[in-house]
């Protein structure tokens, strides 16, 4: 797609999310979020969808993090590619990748359809559930969004397999939390500006003294810093299945680079709001507090490091591209 589609996605996005930002599901919202088409846009036509590219695909995530949106968009685009690649239609309503065995699933009580995957010796299995209200034990993470446990046991049969390495997956929705913190981060540098040029200390504008000054362009780098690691993996998203070792690459590279940022973000915008950053009133706890919850979920910062540390010291003593990625446990990562 060209850049004149690609902005018309965003301005319809933001049209959709502006002041939208909470911590609860909103149904209403949901309901105008799939009449929009954005859940289905990674789908080629003939399986329902639009046919975009990540990038178009991946904008509405974005614009949605930056706004403190609590839908389960990313999560959805996602669950409807996975069907797609593995031959089903797509999901009924909001839906999400689970694994089998782990913790954590986004949004897990708003759920219609949960796309569990099983490692076996065929390949990803997919079974298609669709859990209700008793088969949820009900958590939260740092922001308030919900997180609950599935408790609903698989079939015996799954509904089909997906062609690719289980990594691929957990790759993809590293890749999400990346395009989330990157959206946030932006919205978190553009409300510490509004801020500092509207907040006075010693008779001038905090914008103005230079220690604040110093904070503001660290904040702003670590921004783009995200960003940038999020649009290498977005772009790389395009041929995951058919180049997977270098979308894994870049996916995890992208994860470790934006939790860093999302740290390091978080940090300064409180130091420069002070005591008015933590007020449930003002809306800058939505995003920081969702900063930390992606910086941790579906593999923190050290633990993909860590497998881009094993995947060079394999890479240099002449052995497979990815043993310890593919033989990694991130069940765990909520």
């Amino acid at each position: 797609m060209d850049d004149s589609t690609y902005s018309m996605v965003i301005e319809s996005a933001e049209k959709l999310f502006s002041d939208r930002g909470g911590k609860d599901f909103d149904p209403a919202l949901w309901a105008a979020v799939e009449e929009a088409g954005f859940p289905l846009a990674l789908l080629s036509e003939d399986r329902g969808g639009y046919g975009f590219c990540a990038r178009e695909a991946f904008a509405p995530v974005r614009v949605a993090a930056a706004h403190g949106v609590a839908l389960p968009l990313g999560e959805t685009l996602v669950a409807n590619w996975a069907l797609g690649e593995a031959g089903l239609d797509p999901a009924e309503g909001p839906a999400a990748l689970a694994w089998e065995g782990k913790a954590a699933v986004p949004y897990g009580r708003f759920l219609k359809t949960v796309v569990l995957l099983r490692e076996t010796e065929a390949g990803l299995a997919v079974f298609v559930l669709h859990p209700r209200g008793d088969d949820w034990r009900t958590a939260r993470n740092y922001a308030g969004e919900a997180r609950d446990v599935l408790t609903l046991a698989a079939p015996a049969q799954p509904d089909a397999h997906i062609a690719c390495a289980a990594v691929v997956l957990r790759a993809t929705m590293a890749m999400l939390r990346a395009v989330q913190i990157a959206g946030a981060t932006d919205a978190v540098a553009a409300m510490c500006m509004s801020y500092c040029n509207e907040r006075e200390q010693f008779g001038r504008p905090l914008s103005r003294l230079q220690a604040i000054q110093h904070q503001l362009a660290v904040l702003a780098t670590q921004g783009c810093a995200a960003t940038v690691a999020a649009d290498m993996a977005v772009a790389a998203f395009d041929t995951a299945l058919a180049q997977a070792d270098p979308f894994v690459l870049t996916a995890a590279a992208a994860k470790v680079r934006a939790a860093e940022a999302a740290t390091t973000v978080s940090s300064i915008a409180h130091q420069v709001h002070g005591a008015i950053g933590f007020s449930e009133e003002y809306p800058l706890h939505r995003l920081t507090c969702r900063l930390w919850s992606w910086r941790d979920e579906d593999g923190s910062e050290a633990q993909w490091a860590r497998h881009l540390a094993d995947w060079a010291e394999s890479l240099q003593s002449g052995g497979q591209l990815w043993p310890a990625l593919t033989a990694c446990d991130l069940r765990e990562a909520t």
